[in-house]
């Protein structure tokens, strides 16, 4: 569709409801913005900034998308703090009160807020919020079988829980007014257009949670500890009221919650509706980035979406805005996800394939290491670096997808969902086995690549596996490269390389899912690394805070 067709239909210039309701929620967010911080919180600056230094180090190891980090950094504060609880090691006696006055000056410090835009009100908040995370540790039924479970399922109930409390205490510190605001406004817009076939396989409800876990997934690639939280706002909202009934009643049914947030989360049908929001959420991706440009003049917002000359125009700055910086940000995005796997195959090699490979061998090459490194993000580099930026065509499509957004009209689209597809049995058994003669081969020539190398046939398998888990990483780079385009990009080159890449992706997603689960460098990170430098930045504030004191009592 050319620019020419869209100025020539010339939609009417009245608001759709749908956007005036979002515009409603997003006043919050710019109010909240615009609103003085009483009594900020202040820390050092030279403690702040050796912490600065230390997150980045951190992001090498627990590398997540850029709009995860400061809930993953609470997340790790809560889980090193609760240490000696989730190992069994500790006495218990865990006590909001000590625990989260430190947890928002780490946080603060570490240099993932605004300096000076956290209110001290905000800690008796932050408190009452974590006791209720604290209470579940200690009272719900689960935690009572706790001496009867393996360590890996006691650690996995209590990352659970405290990565819910994480993202709860995220949003006392900083709302995300905006973000929700948008997330609602496509998951409106998703649930009324969405038509499911046949009509009676899913319910209402479970078609609204479905496009709202679709929505989470597509426009911001949020993670599962997020969408639970959410969740957990639209099925249980007395959780975030200062009920103590509610919550033991709540902490009594958290084997039944955590079931019922599993089946939202791994829903049969969550990736039609997935399909779908991917394809459209381009339009309100740009959507917001053009509210980041008119609310710095809040007053004139619904005059300037209005006019239909003027949004266009606001609409094709902020596409190739993005469009210039995608690049950078995938880029960005390759090097700390291949450094994040570098640093698991180097403790790989340290604490098990170098001392293995000279027990076998007597030695271990270095130019096999030097292959064992270089292989993996050689493929990195490959797979980012064929991404296509989208068509010419494809910033008239976006225009035309806000225009429906912002404008009132008659016309609605429908998106199809076909939940009882046509069985083509033979058909999709050609296309498995061509897919996994495609992912054997890709790994076979991986295999091959590393004995070759003199790779030591001890590491080998590991070595395939650790370029699996890379290129999994990288198709979620691919993936998010499309985050402006509605009409994908076809070629024989991509298509070529997803034959061999996407079977080998998706044995890379299970064992980075299995990773997560037994993350040994992360515990030895948080233990004996993580714990003792937060002493050191605590101390060396501490002394700051002592000398300039003494300071001002010299006159």
């Amino acid at each position: 569709m050319s620019t020419d067709t869209i100025q020539e239909k010339q939609p009417s210039t009245a608001l759709s409801e749908l956007l005036q309701n979002f515009l409603g929620e997003y006043r919050h967010g710019i109010d909240y913005d615009n609103k003085a911080t009483v009594s900020p919180i202040e820390v050092d600056q030279l403690a702040s900034k050796l912490a600065k230094f230390y997150e980045k180090i951190r992001r090498v190891v627990d590398w997540k998308e850029e709009n995860l980090m400061r809930r993953t950094a609470i997340e790790r504060i809560l889980k090193r703090t609760l240490l000696s609880e989730i190992s069994g090691i500790g006495a218990g006696g865990l006590d909001s009160d000590k625990i989260t006055e430190p947890l928002v000056m780490e946080v603060v410090r570490s240099g993932y807020f605004v300096s000076g835009r956290i209110s001290k009100n905000k800690i008796p908040i932050a408190k009452q919020s974590l006791a209720k995370y604290i209470y579940i540790l200690n009272n719900s039924p689960i935690s009572e079988k706790m001496n009867g479970l393996n360590i890996k399922e006691k650690v996995n109930f209590f990352n659970w829980i405290l990565e819910i409390a994480a993202c709860e205490i995220e949003e006392i510190l900083q709302p995300s007014f905006k973000e929700n605001a948008l997330i609602n406004m496509m998951t409106t817009s998703l649930y009324q257009k969405v038509k499911v076939k046949p009509a009676n396989s899913i319910n209402d409800e479970e078609r609204l949670v479905q496009s709202y876990v679709a929505v989470h997934r597509a426009l911001f690639s949020l993670d599962a500890p997020i969408i639970t939280y959410n969740l957990i706002k639209y099925h249980y909202p007395r959780w975030f009221e200062d009920d103590a009934a509610f919550v033991e009643q709540f902490t009594q049914d958290i084997e039944q919650v955590k079931i019922q947030l599993d089946q939202d989360l791994e829903h049969q049908h969550g990736k039609e509706f997935f399909k779908v929001a991917e394809r459209y959420d381009a339009a309100y991706l740009l959507l917001g980035d053009v509210m980041a440009k008119l609310e710095k003049k809040p007053d004139l917002i619904e005059s300037k979406l209005a006019n239909q000359e003027e949004l266009d125009k606001i609409i094709t700055e902020r596409y190739n805005a993005r469009l210039k910086t995608q690049k950078r940000r995938l880029f960005r995005s390759a090097v700390f996800s291949t450094l994040s796997i570098f640093v698991a195959g180097i403790v790989s090699f340290i604490i098990f394939e170098g001392p293995v490979a000279r027990m076998v061998r007597g030695h271990f090459s270095w130019f096999a290491l030097l292959i064992d490194l270089a292989v993996p993000a050689l493929l990195m580099f490959i797979l980012v670096a064929t991404i296509k930026p989208p068509k010419k065509e494809n910033l008239a499509r976006v225009i035309a997808e806000i225009h429906k957004i912002v404008f009132l009209s008659d016309e609605q689209d429908q998106y199809d969902i076909l939940l009882e597809k046509k069985k083509r049995w033979l058909l999709n058994a050609i296309f498995a086995l061509v897919s996994a003669a495609g992912g054997i081969t890709g790994a076979y020539a991986i295999f091959m690549l590393f004995k070759v190398a003199g790779v030591p046939w001890t590491s080998i398998y590991i070595d395939t596996i650790n370029v699996a888990m890379v290129i999994a990483a990288a198709m979620v780079i691919r993936h998010k490269a499309r985050e402006i385009t509605i009409e994908e990009r076809g070629s024989f080159i991509s298509m070529t390389i997803e034959l061999f890449s996407l079977p080998l992706a998706k044995v890379g997603q299970w064992f980075s899912d299995k990773w997560k689960e037994y993350n040994i460098l992360s515990v030895f990170f948080i233990a004996l690394v993580d714990m003792p430098f937060s002493v050191v930045v605590s101390l060396l504030e501490d002394w700051r805070s002592f000398l300039r004191d003494r300071r001002s009592e010299i006159h």
